[in-house]
């Protein structure tokens, strides 16, 4: 007769509590850039400073991939390539 749960189990049941956490999310309704932000505030929370440091890296390249996306939360009217579409004209 066993008692408890193996390891294996305990791992399993984690993952299935991570993708319950996911699947909320998903179903609350997050746009992508919520979805980054959110991997972004969970690297902050992370205990290795390695671990951290690329998650923020890959936060910041998904962010930089096209720069005709506007990546703010906060203000849609942020016009980010403003600037970098002058330059270009400029020139």
């Amino acid at each position: 007769m066993n008692i408890g749960k193996t390891d294996t189990e305990l791992e399993a049941d984690k993952l299935l509590e991570c993708r319950k956490i996911v699947n909320n999310l998903v179903k609350f309704g997050v746009c992508d850039k919520q979805k980054v932000q959110i991997v972004y505030l969970l690297s902050l929370e992370m205990e290795s400073r390695d671990s951290m440091q690329i998650l923020i890296s890959a936060v910041e390249k998904i962010k930089n991939l096209d720069t005709n996306v506007k990546f703010s939360l906060t203000d849609d009217k942020i016009d980010y390539n403003e600037n970098k579409q002058k330059k270009l004209l400029d020139v």
